[in-house]
């Protein structure tokens, strides 16, 4: 469009331009010099209007770019004015949306936690009810089995009783039968004190392995004679492995024993 237009203006500025005739050169005896200062001035004059009318065309487009650059930018502007109103609708509409949804929601939970209250009201009574009960079965089975176990705690007791004084009869039999045996096994394996045996009588805890073996000898009660008691001590490690019953169950009597040294 632009191209159109300045060719029309150049067309019509054409068209106003008349041919200047061109003299020979003046006769200097006839024609006059004023001739050709005139038809200069008048080659300028159409020169300069073609300037200004060239600029005006320049002008002109400048104009039009211009106008079309504030036309996009408001089309633009309106366009994006357009489509902020529409996102700020369609924000107003989701939260409207929302709104009515949450309340929906809040309305739909309130009536749920009603019923449920009223379910669990329900549910209470009747827990209790049941607890109540199983609260006295329970008792009751508590009570015969409180009543079971301290039988059985009795007859166990009754029982491990009357084990132990079997063992311990065993014990002292068994003790009696084997004491001279050890005394004797000692005193075979005794060297005398330089006093002599006289007198030479402390009691040693000795701490015996399950096949007799002596693990050690120490004197618990003294005879008044150092000599005397290291010759003991010396003798019980000696005469190991000791002669002791070789039942399991009579191991623990005589695992610690408290022997009363008498040569």
């Amino acid at each position: 469009m632009h191209a159109v237009l300045f060719g029309i203006m150049f067309v019509k500025v054409d068209s106003h331009v008349q041919p200047v005739a061109v003299k020979a050169a003046p006769d200097v005896k006839t024609d006059k010099p004023l001739d050709i200062i005139d038809a200069t001035a008048v080659d300028n004059r159409e020169l300069e209007k073609r300037k200004e009318e060239k600029l005006a065309i320049e002008r002109e487009k400048q104009r039009q770019i211009e106008a079309e650059k504030k036309r996009k930018a408001e089309a633009k502007r309106k366009k994006e004015e357009q489509i902020k109103k529409a996102k700020e609708e369609e924000a107003r509409k989701l939260e409207l949306a929302r709104k009515k949804k949450a309340e929906q929601k809040k309305k739909a939970e309130a009536e749920k936690k009603r019923k449920a209250a009223e379910a669990k009201k329900k549910k209470e009574a009747e827990r209790k009810k049941k607890a109540e009960a199983e609260k006295k079965r329970k008792a009751a089975e508590a009570k015969k089995k409180k009543e079971a176990a301290e039988r059985k705690r009795k007859e166990a007791a009754l029982k491990k009783k009357m084990e132990a004084e079997a063992r311990a009869a065993r014990a002292g039999q068994a003790m009696s039968k084997y004491v001279p045996r050890i005394q004797q096994k000692v005193e075979s394996n005794w060297t005398y004190p330089p006093r002599g045996p006289a007198g030479c009588n402390p009691t040693v805890r000795v701490n015996l392995a399950p096949d007799g073996k002596v693990l050690s000898a120490t004197i618990v009660k003294s005879s008044g004679d150092a000599y005397c008691d290291s010759s003991v001590e010396k003798a019980f490690l000696k005469a190991s492995p000791i002669p002791i019953p070789l039942d399991p169950d009579l191991y623990s009597e005589f695992k610690i024993i408290d022997f009363p040294f008498r040569p």
